[in-house]
């Protein structure tokens, strides 16, 4: 599977965590309950942490990385996340998430990493 960077446009109501401006760096942390800045035309925000770092040395430690972390945030089962297509980390699995369902599985089971911000439609395979 190849990775793509997952952006959400301003506006968009996310989970919470940390998140960078694409074109300015900027980090903010969003609660959840509150929507990404900006309007229409504005840049877009990428998730860089699923929780706060109070340090400026951690904000500043995310600003360094040009375009995104090094590995993706992790989602634990039964976190309710924004809309998305989302993989299990153990298995691969794809399933997408209408950001009113939380993640599947038990305290033990694998976290879960957004891949797309929207749904992809699979290609029923030739018979």
């Amino acid at each position: 599977m190849t990775e793509h960077k997952v952006r959400f446009a301003p506006g968009t109501m996310v989970s919470p965590g940390e998140y960078r401006n694409v074109t300015t760096g900027e980090i903010r942390y969003f609660d959840g309950n509150t929507p990404l800045p900006g309007s229409v035309n504005s840049s877009s925000w990428q998730q860089v942490s699923d929780h706060y770092h109070p340090s400026a040395s951690a904000a500043a430690e995310h600003r360094r990385i040009p375009d995104e972390p090094g590995h993706g945030v992790r989602f634990a089962p039964g976190t309710m996340v924004s809309p998305g297509e989302y993989r299990n980390v153990t298995t691969g699995e794809v399933r997408y998430f209408d950001g009113n369902t939380p993640l599947p599985g038990t305290a033990n089971s694998s976290a879960w990493q957004q891949v797309s911000d929207h749904y992809h439609a699979q290609e029923a395979s030739p018979s």
